[in-house]
């Protein structure tokens, strides 16, 4: 008889002076708040959740006051339509919540619901005449927004700046194969530079325009593959257009007037045989170029066309190119899969005043928009800015 007057005593309390029998700690060891912030006044009337057992009618969340519909939630309780659910299997769900790690707090609540009967066979199991209403009200935790990675794929490394690579690409393309690389260089003017000719009107030069690009269409077969030993071999040919886009910077004295060319259009060309092996982080190659590619020294300054070093020369024999061979060798580096740093040296056999092109590959370690180049000969140097554009195709197998 008390026992049965204690129990209605239970039932009649309100929520707010209920107890959580369990405790149960969210995430950040805090107990689970006893007072629920769902709207009770349209869920029912609130039950003990230390009593039980009782007939489920459905489950509800609650977060930041309105419903949520998430079913992986759902699919991670006990709580069963028309199923008996006790005190336990209330705790045992409240557990299983909090270890999805979504949660900062976590309130169960048990609600009435007037007019849903139990049904008959859970009639003297039932601590309610009615199904219940199973809520729980949660406070999701904030989770920033991770920004996607991106993958820059691997530079190509078919060529350093003017010169070939035995390679068709970094990473993917190790096998023996065709490749086109398509190369332009703009050669935008000297920054600094000196000449020792004796009949030179100027000694020292510097910020002089030159304005001369290169589109360079490079094709190559790839006859040998790397291995741990043997080096990657490759022949090809290349087809360089030369053009300007501004007038040629002429040499000028009291009585005459001299340019590099009385054409603004050339197109030079070669054939050539590159190997190539990486020795450590560094990739390296030498080979050699045969064809008129030796005539582009002479465009680069105006102290090196035939015509100027007739006048300051007045050596006829000595202005002529006996020969189209040009040696190279490179190394580069990738600090990034797309960020890589190189030197390659051009030796023009046979031309006049027996020129080397050095080409810097900086721009981006030296915090600059523009690579560097250097242009030796007998009687001076020039040092030039130069921008580079380079595209790789790789035909389909």
């Amino acid at each position: 008889m008390f026992a049965a007057l204690a129990a209605l005593l239970g039932l009649a309390l309100p929520a707010a002076a209920q107890t959580n029998p369990w405790q149960v700690a969210a995430a950040t060891a805090a107990a689970v708040p006893l007072i629920s912030t769902a709207p009770t006044m349209a869920l029912g009337s609130p039950l003990s959740v230390a009593g039980g057992p009782w007939v489920v009618s459905e489950v509800l969340f609650f977060s930041a006051g309105r419903v949520v519909a998430d079913y992986a939630w759902r699919d991670s309780v006990r709580a069963r339509r028309g199923h008996l659910y006790t005190s336990a299997d209330l705790q045992g769900d409240v557990q299983d919540l909090m270890t999805l790690g979504r949660f900062t707090t976590l309130t169960p609540s048990i609600y009435a619901i007037p007019g849903t009967a139990v049904p008959s066979e859970y009639t003297t199991i039932s601590v309610s005449t009615n199904q219940v209403r199973v809520v729980f009200d949660v406070t999701e935790k904030v989770v920033e927004a991770v920004k996607p990675k991106i993958i820059t794929p691997p530079t190509a490394v078919g060529g350093v700046l003017l010169t070939p690579t035995a390679w068709r690409g970094a990473g993917r393309f190790e096998n023996p194969g065709m490749a086109l690389d398509i190369n332009a260089a703009y050669f935008i003017g000297r920054l600094y530079g000196k000449t020792s000719y004796p009949d030179a009107p100027r000694k020292t030069n510097f910020i002089d325009r030159v304005g001369l690009w290169t589109l360079t269409a490079d094709g190559k077969m790839q006859v040998q593959s790397e291995s741990n030993i043997r080096p990657a071999v490759a022949v090809g040919g290349q087809a360089m257009l030369l053009f300007r886009d501004a007038p040629q910077p002429t040499v000028n004295t009291p009585t005459v007037s001299v340019k590099i060319d009385t054409k603004t259009t050339k197109i030079l060309t070669d054939g050539y045989f590159v190997v190539s092996k990486k020795l450590g982080p560094i990739r390296t190659s030498a080979g050699v170029m045969q064809g008129t590619i030796g005539n582009l020294a002479q465009n680069l300054s105006e102290f090196l066309s035939p015509e100027a070093l007739k006048f300051y020369l007045r050596d006829n024999a000595g202005t002529q190119v006996v020969s189209r061979t040009v040696p190279f060798v490179s190394a580069f580096y990738l600090l990034k899969p797309d960020f890589p740093i190189g030197v390659e040296v051009m030796k023009f056999n046979g031309a006049a005043r027996k020129p080397l092109l050095v080409n810097f590959k900086l721009g981006r370690f030296l915090k600059l928009n523009f690579d560097l180049a250097l242009l030796k000969y007998q009687g001076g140097y020039d040092l030039l800015g130069v921008f580079q554009f380079r595209y790789n195709h790789f035909p389909k197998k």
